[in-house]
């Protein structure tokens, strides 16, 4: 029974996201201009990225709990879950922004973000 509903409550959401995604991969194939794609695509990549993150880590702690696998692998599991997986959330969406783009880019390369490339 726990199996039912964890499959319920996990996958149900899983399959809406997925439809949904196909529906906007038809829809960002329609856009004519290749500026407007790439934009889609880079808004969409980002929350792909933090629901496969989500979902992996669901994942990572069923395999773990259904395994017998010792102890510190579930520790692990649900430390990817219920910490990491938070923690990269707004780090994702925070690394689209431009303006935090510039400032790794000057911390990073120590010198104007704009003068990179140029000889």
């Amino acid at each position: 029974m726990g199996f039912c509903i964890a499959m319920v409550v996990s996958f149900l959401p899983l399959l809406l996201v997925l439809l949904s995604y196909a529906r906007i991969l038809a829809s960002v194939l329609r856009i004519s201009s290749k500026e407007g794609r790439s934009k889609a695509f880079s808004t969409c990549s980002s929350h792909l990225l933090v629901v496969g993150t989500y979902y992996s880590s669901i994942a990572v702690a069923y395999v773990a709990y259904r395994a017998d696998l010792p102890l510190d692998f579930h520790i692990m599991g649900n430390v990817v879950y219920a910490i990491l997986t938070p923690v990269l959330n707004p780090l994702i969406y925070t690394l689209r922004n431009k303006d935090v783009k510039v400032a790794i880019t000057k911390i990073t390369c120590h010198q104007d973000p704009k003068s990179i490339g140029k000889p």
